[in-house]
Parts: C-alpha cells; structure tokens; sequence
C-alpha cells in the first residue's frame, strides 16, 4: 500500500485546501499519510524553500495560491522535481475570469477576512441585544458606544443598525427618577452618543405607541406634555454633564443619524 503525504500549500491560512483534501480523502477505504500545511507562502523564496524541505519524499502537493505567477511557479517547481501537484485555484480563477471579463484581485486571505467580518457583526448584534435598555451595565466598558436618551428617542433601533456594521453599542435609558450607572462616568466622552428629540415629536410618537398597545394615551403621564418636558429637561442636562456627542433624531430616519455617526466612528 503507497502511503502518501499530502502537502497543502498556501499563500493565507491553508484551512481550505485542508478542508478539501481531507473530505477527497474521506472518500477512500484506505490509510493516508500526515497532511502538513504551508501557511503564507506569498513569495518565489518562501515556495522554494517548501519544495526544497519535501524533495525526495512520497508527497502530493495541494495548492491554494491567488497570484497567477506564484502559482505557475509552483507547477514548475513540482514538475522539476518530479513532485505531483494539484492547483485547487487556478482553473477555477482562470474560468471566472473568462467569464465575467474581471481579472480576480489576488489578494490572499480575503475569504477569511470575510468571514471575520461576519463573526464581529454577529457579536456586535448580541452584544446590543444583551445592553438593551441599560441591562448588563456591567457590560458597558465593552462598548465601542453608549448611546442615551428619553423613551422613545430611538435608541434601540439606532444600537441594532450601528451593531449591524460591526459596532458593540450599549443603550441607556435617561429617567429623572432612575440615577444612571456609575459606570458610566468612566466612559470617554468620545464614546458617548446622546439623542434629543423636540417634545412635540416626542408627545406624538409616544401616544401612537399608547395606542398600539391598547390604551388611551389621555389616561395616562407617559406622553403628556409635562412628564415629557420633564424628561427631556432632565435628559439635556445629564448629556452636558457627560459631555457626550448630542445628536437632534427630531424627523430624522434611523439610517440618516447613524450615518452621522459611523462618519464619526470611521474618522
């Protein structure tokens, strides 16, 4: 029985080529070799230097190199030496490129970044999720923003769009009769986010609310004009206490205020 070991060589992690020879290799009733992998070989030197440590040994190299160049030269490499290699992304790149009439950017590793990215966006989403409303306060040293307002400013919406693109946000509610967390004062100013909204828009937007759950928005303070002068009162003045960013979401949609602040965010 040959036993043969399979070489992946790669200009990023190596995980792909990996994850392929291993479901080829699942596919036979037999023993294989070790596999070892060759992570960011992503010069003439480095390639060298790999085919020189496996000359001589019963191998199969596995490639998943991006750049046209190196990956002819690893071909060349393997037929010098009499060494079986398999280019797992030449064809593919080749036949994309034929038929969208894009040359493809050769940039290693970009799969892995994209995958990264998905993660942090996931994370940042939970994470929201888990500070809403001033829960896990304990959490808020964690925040790339805490974003503070009166009910109904907004705040929770505003936290899922900037999570959404990566960002772990925290909100807080502002009550005159609830302190806020102390943590908070440990804040920088610079990741503090305050929303004001005019009491007019703020009076509207809470009896609609009061309707939709069934009740009469005149039997009740939550949206009357005084219990809402109060709050927003209360509310700008916390928000100059803490010297945070003030942004006025009077009229404004979601996506237009967090935009002002990714901008922000984003330098």
């Amino acid at each position: 029985m040959n036993i043969v070991d399979l070489i992946v060589v790669s200009d990023s992690t190596g995980e792909t080529a990996e994850h392929v020879a291993h479901a080829a290799m699942s596919q036979f009733d037999t023993t294989f070799g070790s596999v070892e992998r060759f992570r960011y070989v992503d010069s003439d030197e480095k390639l060298k230097e790999v085919f020189e440590r496996i000359s001589g040994r019963k191998v199969l190299v596995v490639g998943t190199l991006v750049a046209k160049r190196l990956r002819q030269r690893m071909t060349a490499e393997a037929h010098e030496r009499g060494i079986t290699c398999i280019d797992l992304m030449g064809q593919l790149l080749d036949t994309l490129e034929e038929r969208t009439g894009y040359p493809p950017s050769e940039t290693p590793g970009l799969l892995r970044r994209l995958d990264e990215e998905y993660f942090r966006r996931i994370k940042a989403v939970e994470f929201a999720i888990k500070c809403d409303d001033g829960k896990s306060p304990e959490s808020i040293p964690l925040a790339d923003l805490v974003v503070l307002g009166v009910s109904r400013a907004g705040k929770t919406p505003l936290s899922m769009y900037i999570a959404n693109k990566g960002y772990k946000v925290a909100n807080i509610p502002l009550i005159p009769e609830v302190d806020l967390p102390e943590i908070v004062q440990s804040v920088p100013a610079d990741h503090l986010i305050g929303l004001i909204i005019r009491d007019d828009a703020l009076i509207k937007i809470r009896q609609e609310r009061l309707r939709m759950i069934g009740l009469n928005p005149e039997a009740s303070t939550y949206a009357s004009t005084e219990r809402v002068m109060r709050e927003l009162d209360h509310a700008r003045r916390v928000l100059r206490e803490l010297k945070c960013r003030i942004y006025d979401v009077t009229g404004k949609a979601v996506e237009e205020t967090a935009q002002e602040i990714l901008d922000v965010l984003r330098g």
